[in-house]
């Protein structure tokens, strides 16, 4: 198999296993499935030689397009991540305060001190 044509199926591979749809049971395998397909696709783009004719021009075309299209599927499904990360950072926190409510009151409490001499 040509090289270029190798790198072509890694992408469509990728492209498709981004579009899939991802949940919190399959996550973990996805993330680990589209890494190791970045991986090889990363391996792969060393060992890329000049195009030659006009068939590898318009794969290399075509990948672009995909390329861009994983990016931003990518950069969705990150940002997506992140505010689930922030939201349970936040129901952590929310959820002790609401176990000890009297955690941060200070421990000057119900003392009097006098500034004035």
């Amino acid at each position: 198999m040509d090289v270029w044509e190798h790198f072509y199926d890694l992408t469509t591979q990728l492209e498709e296993k981004v579009h899939q749809t991802f949940t919190e049971r399959n996550r973990s395998e996805m993330v680990a499935h589209v890494e190791k397909l970045l991986a090889e696709r990363d391996a792969l783009l060393l060992k890329l030689p000049q195009p030659e004719n006009e068939a590898e021009r318009a794969l290399i075309d075509d990948v672009l397009q995909k390329d861009l299209k994983i990016n931003q599927k990518l950069e969705f499904l990150f940002d997506g991540l992140k505010r689930e990360l922030r939201n349970m950072k936040k129901q952590k926190s929310s959820k002790q305060r609401y176990t000890n409510p009297y955690q941060s009151v200070s421990t000057y409490d119900g003392m009097y001190v006098d500034h004035k001499k």
